[in-house]
């Protein structure tokens, strides 16, 4: 692919039509991270036999896709370009900053907020700062501004959940999201859009666990670990005898709790260093029983929320099985799908688990409504911990 370069009108200088300075522009204007991405891709897609571009055709191209994919609103965020966020400076007791309407509206998105109506407010409070031609403002007096913004623009529940989230904020705790699933449930991809949204950069997979565990430990000790959760039965022969805890009739079941037991107590240690150093932390995977771990001094320190994703019907699992064996060609959708009845038998003991257990089951139907779902899970506990207290307005 040829390369594109921008020219600059005031002065012909030629730069790079880069993908990621056009995603951090459009971040800027208040979209999420993977809006902006694919808004990006079009427009390298739409520019690749062009040797160059003026400034103002690319932002014409760029302005005329957010108008019709995401209304006129944000539109003329970008239009605006980064000099209208830059006129306001934040400051805090430890630092200042400049007001930014992207990250403004993802916060507001952490709280539950449906995006249009995040970026909606983030937009009504960047330009109440630009009428008041604000050169710079107090972080506690901006946090009045947002939450009377979310009363009027939202709800009194959106603007109470923005309050106890900022009082969760202000403690220190770290917040523990433990997300379980089979095979094929998404939740990779969940917890991505998580952790954009919830400005978490520690992500820890069960499968890379297993993988690092069966690294330093020989096979003959922990044969299960050689094979996927769904066929982890397949090491039970080599392990003399030993049986986990659970006392189950199904070999799938079986090999996975063996294989569990492995995991467990790495995944307890991850969770511990990250509620002791108190750092965010998103796991993920299959081993995710809250219910076979020992979280209770952890869960004392933390926001703990715990979560199972779930697909409703084999058609859609095998579906899913086989869109990701597509995207990602070294995890061949065969061999899954050869395993299909495992992987539901393993889904079906995981929910029974759960239920038991009072952990939210979310359908996974689509990653926007998905995310949500998760991220009302989050701020109820957040608001069970700290319910909303209007001092924290100062």
């Amino acid at each position: 692919m040829a390369k594109t370069f921008v020219v600059k009108e005031t002065t012909g200088e030629r730069v790079p039509l880069l993908r990621g300075v056009l995603v951090q522009s459009l971040v800027t204007a208040g979209l999420s991270f993977q809006d902006a991405y694919l808004v990006a891709q079009v427009i390298r897609s739409e520019s690749q036999d062009l040797e160059e571009i003026t400034t103002a055709a690319l932002r014409t191209r760029v302005s005329k896709i957010l108008k019709k994919r995401f209304g006129a609103g944000i539109s003329r965020a970008y239009e605006l370009g980064p000099e209208a966020t830059r006129q306001t400076v934040v400051r805090t007791p430890v630092r200042e900053s400049p007001f930014s309407l992207g990250t403004l509206s993802r916060s507001l998105q952490a709280c539950a907020i449906e995006r249009r109506k995040a970026s909606k407010t983030a937009r009504s409070i960047q330009e109440n700062l630009r009428k008041d031609a604000c050169s710079e403002i107090d972080h506690m007096q901006l946090r009045r501004m947002v939450y009377r913004c979310l009363e009027d623009q939202a709800s009194p529940a959106a603007a109470e959940r923005y309050l106890s989230w900022r009082q969760f904020k202000d403690s220190g705790e770290p917040l523990i999201l433990l997300a379980g699933g089979v095979s094929g449930t998404g939740k990779s991809t969940i917890t991505t859009e998580l952790a954009y949204r919830l400005k978490i950069v520690r992500t820890q997979s069960t499968d890379m666990m297993r993988e690092i565990i069966r690294c330093y430990l020989a096979p003959d000790e922990v044969p299960t670990l050689a094979f996927s959760s769904f066929e982890a039965w397949r090491g039970l022969a080599a392990q003399d005898g030993r049986q986990p805890r659970a006392v189950v009739d199904d070999p799938a079941i079986l090999g996975f709790l063996a294989q569990f037991e492995t995991v467990k107590q790495g995944l307890e240690a991850t969770v511990a260093r990250a509620v002791k150093e108190r750092h965010d932390l998103i796991v993920d995977g299959v081993h995710v029983l809250p219910t076979e771990l020992d979280l209770r001094e952890a869960s004392l320190g933390s926001v703990m929320v715990s979560v199972m994703l779930v697909i409703e019907t084999k058609e859609m699992l095998t579906k899913r099985l086989k869109g990701r064996g597509k995207e990602q060609p070294g995890r061949k959708a065969s061999r899954y799908l050869e395993h299909l009845d495992q992987i539901w038998e393993l889904q079906s003991h995981l929910l029974g688990l759960a239920d038991r257990a009072g952990i939210p089951i979310v359908s996974n139907w689509n990653v926007e409504d998905t995310v949500l779902e998760i991220l009302k899970q989050v701020n109820h506990k957040v608001g069970e911990r700290f319910p909303p207290d209007p001092r924290a307005l100062g």
